[in-house]
């Protein structure tokens, strides 16, 4: 089994949120809205914030420094017939509005957060923005989201990481 890493953003400024809008040419979720990034190159398999940084980059001319807040907040893991998909979502807070619309993946547009849900989205970026718009902004924990498939539909099961530094007595 082949495991696929990928790291990604959600870019928020205010109440707005900058969202790509992929190309309806693309072989992978032609059409859909999602945040900014994509797959992890080999020298960035243990650093998916590295991926991340380098993806918001490459696509937006946005820099590590533009940002007032940048935390990992989401891991999503689910299966995609031969393969384990781990996809790493980080929460931008942006000290800035500007962008460059630097790719071929799409265009890239502010979205107010109340309009966010109105567009086509794969399933696993609709729940963690259904999730973050609902609790997930209310504290610091990284969520967890497995993909399970209940009646032919898939779900979304989520949990938390908690650190264990400190604790005593764990075998």
């Amino acid at each position: 089994m082949m495991v696929r890493v990928i790291a990604g953003a959600f870019i928020i400024e205010g109440n707005d949120y900058l969202l790509m809008k992929r190309s309806d040419t693309k072989k992978i979720a032609p059409g859909m809205w999602g945040g900014v990034g994509g797959h992890a190159e080999p020298n960035e398999l243990n650093s998916p914030k590295k991926t991340c940084l380098r993806e918001i980059y490459e696509e937006t001319g946005i820099e590590e420094a533009d940002f007032k807040d940048f935390n990992l907040k989401y891991i999503i893991i689910r299966r995609n017939k031969g393969e384990i998909v781990l996809m790493y979502y980080f929460i931008a807070l942006s000290k800035i509005r500007r962008y460059e619309d630097k790719t071929q993946e799409g265009k890239l547009h502010w979205i107010n957060k109340h309009e966010l849900l109105d567009r086509p989205m794969s399933f696993e970026i609709r729940s963690m923005l259904k999730h973050y718009i609902s609790i997930g902004y209310k504290s610091n924990e990284i969520n967890v989201g497995t993909v399970s498939v209940i009646e032919n539909k898939p779900v979304m099961n989520w949990n938390t990481i908690d650190s264990w530094e400190g604790l005593t007595g764990i075998e």
